[in-house]
């Protein structure tokens, strides 16, 4: 919320870059802003006009500080508190002394998505074509969730601060999150079952399943850059998908950069079939924004009536009753895991360290 005398004379499109915005922007909260020098830091100092009384703490300075340089800055003490901690540098200041680690779930879930159809920009639609999509058999989708070993992922690269995902919907959303679901276990013969029944099989014998026609089958398969776990992760489940007998490529022949990756994945991009991709959710759990019909979010373009159905009824005037809403919810999430436009993957624990000074 800004005040009209404030905006009033910014036009519209030139909102985004003014300095209203950019270098001065006015707050309602606590703190409001100092100085800020872009890229590197934001200095905030308490607002004496804060409806609940001038904070205790008079100035904050937050700073851009690289990832790599996090663990050694907080050993030196350099920080009282860290925000979107890397849980990747959890051994290296786990012993700390002078730092207390504090945790809790994420509104996040990270998923394995599957293009399921195009995005039509005229229509504001996505366009689902099962039949004419790669990833269109359900089986075959099934069979790759099942045969991704994400509890290994977990220990080996996350140190168990994240846990396998069985739901669209983590956790934290008590009311709403369904933990009867069994989700996608890792279960290597279920998946080999699974596929043998589907009719994918091994016509030529070089150990890679064709389709059920008897034609070659390449998935090729997406993942983001940018830490120093994912291309280990993109190897690990694409060595998975090759134990049940998939060949599973990856796009581009290696990770790539954010930006690049969402560019490729909103465009529908025919060089990827599959990709692993993570969301963090806002304070309302509604998944009609990411799964609708008509959310350009919903980047696998999966829909049907029964989706729409359900999606409408979880917003609807009716689910002001919350078990009405908590039953649509059940009834979204089985829906889901049975059709598996996506698969969830991994929910992830957040790690703040704080300064015992």
């Amino acid at each position: 919320a800004e005040p009209y005398h404030y905006l009033k004379d910014v036009p519209v499109a030139q909102l985004e870059e003014s300095d209203q915005v950019r270098k001065a922007p006015l707050s309602l909260g606590a703190y409001k802003y100092d100085n800020i020098v872009n890229g590197e830091s934001v200095k905030f100092v308490a607002n004496e006009h804060y409806w609940k009384g001038e904070p205790k703490i008079k100035e904050i300075i937050l700073k851009n500080v690289p990832s790599t340089q996090i663990a050694k800055a907080l050993e030196n003490g350099d920080y009282d508190y860290v925000k979107s901690f890397p849980t990747s540098q959890f051994e290296a200041v786990k012993d700390l002394d002078n730092i207390t680690l504090l945790g809790r779930p994420e509104l996040y879930y990270q998923y394995l998505g599957f293009k399921l159809g195009k995005y039509d920009a005229a229509k504001g639609e996505g366009v689902t074509d099962v039949a004419g999509s790669k990833m269109g058999d359900v089986k075959l989708r099934q069979a790759m969730g099942y045969a991704i070993d994400v509890e290994g992922i977990s220990t080996e690269y996350f140190f168990d601060l994240r846990e396998r995902a069985n739901s669209l919907i983590p956790p934290v959303f008590s009311s709403f999150y369904d933990e009867s679901l069994k989700g996608y276990t890792y279960d290597k013969e279920k998946a080999i079952e699974i596929l043998d029944e589907a009719g994918y099989k091994d016509v030529d014998g070089d150990g890679l399943r064709e389709d059920p026609n008897g034609e070659k089958l390449e998935i090729k398969f997406a993942s983001m850059s940018g830490g120093d776990t994912e291309e280990a992760v993109a190897s690990y489940y694409m060595q998975n998908w090759k134990e049940v007998g998939l060949n599973v490529t990856l796009t581009t022949g290696r990770t790539i950069e954010f930006q690049s990756f969402y560019d490729k994945v909103k465009a529908d991009d025919p060089e990827i079939d599959v990709w692993l991709a993570a969301w963090g959710t806002g304070s309302n759990p509604s998944p009609s924004g990411l799964y609708g019909k008509e959310s350009a979010f919903n980047y696998s373009r999966y829909s049907s009536d029964k989706l729409t159905e359900l999606l409408t009824a979880i917003d609807s005037p009716e689910a002001i009753d919350v078990e009405y809403r908590a039953k649509k919810f059940t009834e979204w999430q089985e829906y889901m895991f049975n059709q598996a436009p996506v698969i969830p993957t991994q929910y992830r624990l957040e790690l703040v360290p704080v300064s015992k000074r």
